[in-house]
């Protein structure tokens, strides 16, 4: 990393900066430590047309008169006028500053200027003898000065300095780390980067730059923050650690002192509530705070709350109690972890939990403890932790979510169909109530939209309809689902908006509910044509369970769908980004989301063109996959036909999406039906009878243009793929929209209408345009026919009907050696054989 990075996300200051210092000739940049003043500074006088003089206030010369600019006035001024400096000596000295003509005189950290230096700039500005560059912290200033104030960048500033300072993307959890501990500080950003590197915590990764393990503070960005916390007097720093140790913390917890706001250390949000006013400060502070006075702080903290006695406390106080080491209580321990896991904070969750186990605490806590395993994709050991917890008996509401949690393991982690039956079973064997009754029916049905045939779910969903109160609004939940995997997307959608207050009101009891709903309700939108709002709710989902930095599982849908999306818009690069950012490590006992996620990873890279990265992703998902996890099965179909057209091996594409369409349609799952025969309408198997079928009892905006796409490529008709091609970039799927009018420019190509051929082809390669490394058979077959002479072209075309050679050279009045020569350049440009290839990339009948 280059120790000048370039100047990232400062446009607008910069030109308010260049223009401010050339109309009123005096600009004062003002703004925290570390923000990039003196760089905007520097980079707005490289602007200028004008000499730079300069000069550098610090603390040493502020006690110095005339200290700061000492080098810069005549020499042959008594002392005693230096030291008094009267009002001939400012304008001496201004004045053979300003000799030489148009200067401009930078002085940078104005804020520690001495008097002396202070009265010779202010005569300086006043009279405009020079134009000047000031920079400073907030709070000074001066008159006739255009004050611009530099703040820290925002997150997208922030992530596109990352990237630069990287030579490459970072991660989504390497950005929200990044950002988290440097607040858009440019400076404390760079030595993040530069210490991550050092310490070889920053990796590069198939997914992009990669933060793996703590957030230390070291070297260079150590010494940045020490200097910062130098100015604090030791009572100072101790209520500062104190806070570092309990933010946010409440007025009633805590006196904070209000030197330490004015100085900048503490911040109070509109809450009431106060923090120490930058991460990296909290982080220094507790990894410099001795052992003995860290466990002080931590057990003040946990008697103060205790001796509140407000509800909800328990997580706080038992979390204060382990780390001061005065943690008794297993059942205290118990409930907190309970609260930490409802907060979704999972670290803290299982520290709770193995800290109330090691106490004696059992079945209520091992739920705690089996989920969080299960979420760290550590499912045979969260197997061994339910089942134990399931053993120890307990009031039936525990058992029940304990074994819903073991069946769903053993399903969606594990794998094992049977084994989730079996549990589900014993559970059902306890006499429940009607509502414990119908949860456990939930989660059977969770199972059976996996496993078994759609209507069975469907079955079961309208059985819990019937029931009413909660049951109803879990039974709508699975006929939304149903609805989205037969493809009806615009039902299933309505279904969770009216769904969606039901579900609300029963997310603190289950959670999992309203995960599943926005799921539902995002996919839905994505299939139904709707890329952009589904792109926003995904990316809205992704980014909450980053910034609430939650196990990598949970990040997996968001990034399956975001993927989907990059895909059909052609964004071949993201979408491969997008997946490999969460796929996890080969050594990792996959779980079916993680199945999915590495299905996405193969035909990203396929459509890419890393077909060898694909062959491995899709192998990876493959060996992962369980008999029991059907719909993951469809996806990973779906990729295998997508890597082997890749490859360049169409018909075998072909072939694999037709099976897997078939496949998809026995288990009542149309909408990875529909998506199937697209694509192996697009390898050119003429599938639009089904699709037409499917289209006009759903009346889906882009399963009626896949439908449409496929009649167009089966009846040959340049007008009708021109047509559809508008449908899918009304949908916002530009990748198919070029393909279509790709295909389009190849059959008029073909019927010899070279200029609607041009057009059409013009119109296609600027859709191309917008794509980052997208390429598909369409695509590459359209290219290949562009780039033949009009010659080489009428002779194929003969070759395709069946003339001879030597028919040819009669027909064109030209040496048959000269047919066989073109010929054989035709095959090598096209990439095929002989005639039998040639047949294949014209079309039937061409």
């Amino acid at each position: 990393m280059s120790d000048q990075l370039p100047l990232v996300g400062r446009e607008e200051e910069l030109r308010t900066a260049v223009r401010a210092l050339a109309v009123d000739g005096a600009v004062l940049l003002t703004g925290p430590s570390g923000v990039g003043k003196t760089r905007l500074a520097c980079e707005a006088l490289a602007a200028v047309p004008h000499p730079v003089v300069r000069c550098y206030a610090t603390a040493a010369t502020s006690r110095i008169p005339l200290g700061a600019i000492a080098s810069l006035v005549p020499t042959d001024l008594p002392a005693s006028q230096r030291s008094i400096l009267p009002s001939s000596s400012v304008r001496a000295a201004a004045e053979h500053l300003s000799r030489g003509g148009r200067r401009v005189l930078s002085v940078d950290d104005a804020h520690l200027l001495d008097d002396a230096s202070l009265l010779v700039l202010q005569h300086l500005v006043r009279h405009r003898l020079m134009r000047v560059m000031c920079t400073a912290r907030p709070g000074w200033g001066m008159e006739r000065l255009t004050v611009i104030a530099v703040d820290a960048l925002d997150r997208e500033r922030a992530d596109a300095l990352l990237a630069t300072a990287l030579g490459g993307p970072a991660d989504a959890s390497t950005r929200h780390l990044v950002w988290t501990n440097s607040r858009g500080n440019p400076l404390y950003l760079k030595e993040l980067v530069a210490a991550g590197r050092h310490r070889g915590a920053l990796t590069e990764t198939v997914g992009g730059w990669h933060w793996s393990g703590p957030l230390e503070l070291s070297g260079r960005l150590a010494e940045l923050v020490d200097l910062a916390l130098g100015r604090l007097a030791d009572p100072q720093r101790r209520a500062l650690e104190l806070l570092a140790y309990g933010e946010p913390l409440e007025a009633g917890l805590m006196s904070v002192p209000q030197d330490l706001v004015d100085m900048g250390f503490v911040r109070v949000g509109d809450d009431g509530r106060a923090r120490v006013a930058h991460p990296l400060y909290s982080a220094r502070l507790r990894a410099t705070c001795p052992t003995l006075r860290a466990r002080a702080h931590r057990r003040a903290l946990a008697d103060r709350l205790e001796s509140a006695g407000r509800p909800g406390d328990a997580l706080r106080v038992a979390t204060w109690r382990i780390d001061s080491g005065t943690a008794e209580s297993p059942g205290v321990l118990a409930r907190a972890a309970e609260q930490a896991l409802s907060a979704q904070d999972w670290e803290l969750a299982e520290r709770l939990a193995r800290a109330a186990v090691a106490r004696g605490a059992t079945a209520r806590v091992g739920l705690v403890l089996g989920l969080v395993l299960m979420y760290q994709r550590q499912c045979a050991q969260a197997e061994d932790v339910l089942a134990e917890a399931m053993a120890a008996g307990g009031d039936t509401l525990t058992l029940i979510q304990v074994g819903c949690t073991r069946a769903f393991n053993l399903f969606f982690g594990l794998g094992d169909e049977d084994a989730a039956v079996a549990v589900l079973d014993l559970v059902t064997e306890r006499k429940l109530s009607a509502e414990l009754e119908h949860a456990v029916l939930f989660f059977s049905l969770t199972i059976a939209l996996e496993a078994a045939p759609l209507c069975v779910a469907r079955l079961g969903g309208e059985l819990l309809l019937a029931e009413g109160g909660w049951a109803a609004t879990a039974g709508r939940q699975v006929l939304a689902f149903t609805d989205q995997l037969a493809g009806r997307y615009t039902a299933a959608i309505a279904r969770t908006k009216d769904n969606h207050q039901a579900v609300q009101a029963t997310a603190g009891r289950f959670p999992s509910l309203m995960n599943a709903a926005q799921g539902v309700h995002t996919e839905s939108m994505l299939r139904s044509g709707d890329l952009v709002g589904a792109e926003r709710r995904a990316a809205q989902a992704l980014a909450e369970v980053i910034e609430e930095d939650r196990w990598a599982v949970t990040q997996v849908p968001p990034r399956v769908l975001l993927s989907q999306s990059a895909r059909v818009r052609g964004k071949a690069a993201s979408a491969v980004r997008i997946s490999a950012e969460g796929v996890p490590d080969p050594a990792a006992l996959p779980m079916m989301w993680d199945v999915l996620l590495l299905a996405e990873l193969a035909a990203g890279a396929a459509l890419q063109g890393q077909s060898d990265r694909a062959f491995r992703a899709l192998a990876r998902a493959e060996t992962g996959l369980r008999p029991a996890w059907r719909i993951a099965r469809f996806a990973v179909g779906a990729a295998r036909s997508w890597v082997l057209a890749g490859a360049g091996r169409v018909h075998e594409a072909m072939q694999a999406a037709l099976h897997n369409a078939a496949l998809a349609r026995a288990h009542g799952a149309n909408s990875e039906e529909i998506v199937s025969l697209h694509d192996a309408a697009r390898f050119g198997a003429d599938t639009s009878p089904r699709l037409l079928e499917l289209a006009k009892s759903r009346k889906e905006p882009l399963t009626t243009a896949y439908a449409s796409h496929a009649q167009a490529r089966a009846l040959r008709d340049p007008a009708g793929l021109e047509e559809v091609a508008a449908a899918f970039t009304a949908c916002g799927a530009t990748l198919y929209a070029a393909e279509a009018l790709a295909e389009a420019s190849r059959l008029s190509r073909l019927h010899d209408r070279p200029r609607e051929a041009d057009r059409l082809e013009r119109q296609a390669a600027a859709l191309s345009e917008t794509f980052d490394g997208a390429t598909t058979p369409g695509l590459v077959m359209t290219r290949t026919l562009a780039a033949l002479t009009p010659r080489q072209l009428e002779i194929a075309r003969l070759a395709v009907a069946g003339l001879t050679n030597v028919e040819i050279a009669e027909r064109l009045a030209i040496a048959k050696r000269t047919v066989d020569n073109h010929l054989h350049t035709t095959y090598a440009a096209v990439g095929v054989t002989g005639r039998g290839g040639l047949r294949e990339l014209f079309g039937h009948g061409a």
